[in-house]
């Protein structure tokens, strides 16, 4: 008997019977029950939680528009959930079951896995499901896809993807590239008379006769190499600095100009090669603009669907602590 008393089934059991005894004090109407379940509660607790979560990870308070924007993104994963509940998507996910199957074995330490439609029943009865994190997300993310799902009328034809390619030209163009080799003054190495030197340096360059694979030995070792093939302005701009790539992108080819700063010193380019943007064939990019056409939609389609669940539910946000 003592054994009885300390279960946990029992501890769930008692706590369930006071919250429902709390909240549903008195016979209700079937008016006010459908009222109740399309109300969705946003407790001051949740408030100051999602307070202190938004100022750790942005450093400061969120402002009230930011505040609202959380709210409303419970409301939604709250309006989800209790969507794919009344759609039995609970019922129809393996895993969800086992996993409340699993949460009940614990808690009834004498049943056994032949018990499991019971066990699973149990734990809808004791709402786990509401309060496990994991089950949530998936059913949320499940309710999601079917939301978002796509009609037969709305899969992309070829004649959409030809489209697409040809509006979106520009964005699929690869960006110009350049191969180029560059002379390097090292900052480290010669201090406040770095520029100076990387001025002599490229009129020795302009003058005599040093080829554009010899010209590095010139200047000092630079440990990400001197010939540098196939880079975008982008790519430079990352190793070197904005400045440089800017400067590299506006030079003329074939011809040493500089020097250039970047955060490890002074560099004198040459152009070797420059390779304009060239825009892909059709057959390279149509999987990408057929994954993008529907993710389009998908979105569309879930948007749809949230703004004619909202309306149908009533959010009371308490006030924060």
């Amino acid at each position: 008997m003592r054994a009885f008393f300390r279960s946990p089934l029992l501890h769930f059991l008692v706590l369930g019977i006071g919250l429902y005894v709390f909240r549903y004090a008195g016979p209700l109407s079937d008016e006010d029950r459908a009222a109740d379940e399309f109300r969705i509660e946003i407790a001051g607790e949740t408030l100051d939680e999602l307070t202190l979560r938004f100022g750790e990870q942005m450093g400061r308070p969120p402002s009230q528009t930011e505040i609202d924007r959380m709210i409303e993104a419970e409301v939604d994963e709250e309006i989800l959930f209790r969507e794919a509940m009344s759609r039995g998507l609970l019922d129809r996910d393996g895993g969800v079951q086992t996993r409340l199957i699993q949460k009940m074995l614990f808690l009834e330490g004498e049943a056994e896995i032949e018990d499991a439609p019971d066990l699973l029943a149990r734990a809808v009865e004791l709402n786990l499901h509401q309060d496990d994190i994991v089950v949530r997300r998936i059913l949320v993310q499940k309710m999601k896809l079917l939301g978002a799902q796509l009609s037969a009328e709305q899969q992309v034809t070829d004649a959409e993807i030809q489209a697409a390619y040809q509006e979106q030209a520009d964005l699929l163009r690869s960006p110009p590239r350049v191969d180029l080799q560059h002379v390097f003054a090292s900052r480290d190495r010669r201090g406040e008379t770095t520029r100076d030197d990387a001025l002599a340096l490229l009129t020795r360059l302009q003058g005599d006769a040093t080829s554009i694979e010899n010209a590095p030995q010139l200047g000092d070792p630079f440990p990400l190499g001197h010939r540098l093939d196939g880079r975008s302005q982008r790519d430079l701009e990352r190793t070197f600095g904005g400045v440089f790539g800017e400067a590299v992108f506006a030079s003329e080819p074939r011809q040493w100009f500089g020097p250039v700063e970047s955060a490890y010193g002074q560099h004198l380019a040459f152009v070797i090669r420059r390779e304009p943007g060239t825009v892909p064939p059709l057959e390279v990019v149509a999987d990408r603009l057929r994954l993008q056409i529907e993710e389009d939609r998908r979105e569309r389609n879930l948007d749809k669907l949230m703004n004619e669940l909202r309306p149908q539910y009533t959010v009371v946000a308490q006030e924060s602590g």
